[in-house]
């Protein structure tokens, strides 16, 4: 019995072992891809920034007091003068601290006018009087108080200007500074670029010294305008990983609105900057960010895909000229682009 037991035990043992498949692991095939080589770098005397127009002086304006807003006068677009009532708030509250002030005044100055005479009279001492005094020049000074605090109920243009942003509705409540709406100069024409590191490096004291003014051509004219440098900031943009450039003149006619692209046309030798210098690599290579004027490359290292970030200073009719990211020598992937991953093997490239 045992060795029947026995026996079937090795059977089955045996028919479970005859049945067990082979588990083979396949490698997950490798992206077949076309590469280029950067190539020695090329220089460019004249550039082309794409910009934009901005807003010149912008100015958020505020209430100096609180309350609840009973008027909006101006929306957005709107062209104002300085002066003008832009939004009031409800002046029911001031209006009658006004009143207050003004009674506690008119008696204080009754009795500083009694005063004199008593004292004229010897009726009163001085010490009296002088209490008079002062009570009517602290009843003076809070109705000069609520005087202002009345004035400042209307919220009035400071200068000459277009309305850029409107943030409160009627009937809001505002605290006091809080922003309410925003103006800007439209007697300004401000533009906005985006400029790499490299090409802020060369913007030396020596170079804004030679007072060169680019030209600027604006999007539906092929007629340029001489512009002048503003400033930029000193710190990377934290999306963009460049520096925010400003030119300025005076507006021209027709007006050039907010919101207008532009294209800013520089001389980099006759503005004293050294010729730029960067590589040439075509605009399938590359592969765009998330956020504006955020690019990638995707780099063969060891048959392997890397992604780089670069800086594409200019865009030209063969591709984009790249002063960041890139060098001589690197092996760029230039196709598939989309299906590319970090680390993923690559396999049948030419060079």
């Amino acid at each position: 019995m045992n060795l029947f037991k026995t026996s079937l035990l090795l059977i089955t043992t045996g028919v479970l072992a005859g049945c067990q498949v082979e588990t083979v692991h396949r490698e997950k095939p490798s992206l077949v891809v076309d590469l280029i080589q950067v190539s020695e770098p090329i220089s460019s005397q004249f550039r082309v920034f794409n910009g934009v127009v901005e807003p010149a002086d912008v100015t958020p304006l505020a209430f100096r007091v609180d309350g609840e807003l009973s008027a909006v006068f101006v929306k957005e677009g709107d062209k104002v003068k300085q002066g003008q009532t832009l939004a009031a708030v409800d002046d029911n509250r001031y209006q009658q601290q006004l009143n207050n002030a003004q009674a506690r005044f008119d008696l204080a100055q009754r009795q500083l006018d009694r005063g004199k005479d008593l004292l004229t009279r010897k009726m009163i001492s001085d010490a009296e009087y002088d209490e008079l005094t002062a009570t009517f020049k602290l009843a003076q000074a809070n109705r000069l108080t609520a005087l202002t605090q009345l004035k400042y109920t209307r919220l009035k243009a400071p200068f000459d200007g277009v309305v850029s942003a409107v943030g409160k509705k009627n009937h809001e409540s505002v605290a006091l500074g809080e922003s309410v709406l925003s103006l800007y100069r439209e007697s300004r024409l401000q533009v906005k670029i985006n400029v790499s590191d490299s090409v802020l490096a060369m913007m030396t004291p020596s170079a804004r010294a030679r007072n060169y003014h680019p030209e600027v051509a604006f999007a539906g004219s092929e007629q340029r305008y001489s512009m002048r440098y503003l400033e930029h900031t000193s710190e990377l943009h934290p999306q963009t990983q460049s520096y925010e450039f400003w030119l300025e003149r005076a507006q021209v006619t027709p007006t050039i609105l907010p919101g207008t692209s532009a294209s800013v046309f520089v001389d980099m030798a006759a503005a004293g900057m050294n010729v730029q210098q960067g590589y040439l690599v075509p605009m399938t290579a590359i592969d765009s960010g998330t956020a504006k004027s955020e690019f990638y490359v995707w780099k063969s290292v060891d048959n392997t895909a890397q992604r780089h970030r670069i800086v594409v200073d200019q865009i030209v009719g063969s591709g984009a000229i790249v002063s960041s990211g890139v060098k001589q020598g690197d092996v760029i992937i230039n196709s598939n682009i989309r299906k590319l991953r970090p680390g993923m093997n690559l396999k049948g490239v030419q060079l």
